[in-house]
């Protein structure tokens, strides 16, 4: 049973949270599409304390960016963050929560953030296994594409776009 979902801005507080979700995502959802050296590049399963400063600092924190956060009761359990130029950043749900419409939600204030920043649309290099939850948000297929990991494998991946100047400004409950 779940409680309540709540979608609200992350908080400094919440960076080693986004890494285990990330995590669990990366290594249980994303597994059967990826190999093990890729898997292991896109997300390690221990963080150090410079790697949880580093989340706060570049997802949290820049004013260039805007993450938010899932929460059930007070546990995070998803999250997604977009850029000032119309870029998809990620957006992510820990299994043990997913098919549950919490990632619809995530996109949904997502969106609407976009249209206030006066966005027209996002695009991402989205990962094989999330084509067909992108696709039922409304975004387009470009075709194939390639992500680079810093720590240097190539992943495959599909390039997405959603056109934004469509949607009817909407009230989300936050």
């Amino acid at each position: 049973m779940m409680c309540s979902i709540t979608i609200e801005p992350a908080r400094p507080e919440d960076a080693a949270a986004l890494l285990e979700i990330h995590a669990a995502a990366v290594h249980q959802t994303a597994a059967p599409f990826y190999s093990d050296e890729i898997i292991h590049s896109w997300s390690r399963l221990s963080f150090t304390p410079d790697r949880v400063k580093k989340v706060e600092e570049r997802w949290i924190e820049d004013p260039k960016q805007y993450t938010v956060v899932a929460r059930d009761g007070n546990r995070p359990v998803g999250f997604g963050f977009i850029g000032d130029n119309s870029e998809l950043r990620a957006l992510y749900v820990h299994p043990d929560f997913g098919r549950r419409g919490i990632g619809g939600k995530l996109m949904a204030v997502l969106e609407q953030a976009a249209l206030d920043w006066g966005l027209s649309y996002l695009t991402a290099d989205a990962a094989l296994n999330a084509k067909a939850f992108y696709q039922k948000q409304g975004f387009e297929i470009l075709g194939p594409s390639i992500f680079q990991l810093v720590s240097g494998p190539e992943m495959p991946c599909v390039k997405i776009r959603k056109n934004l100047s469509r949607l009817e400004a909407c009230n989300v409950a936050q």
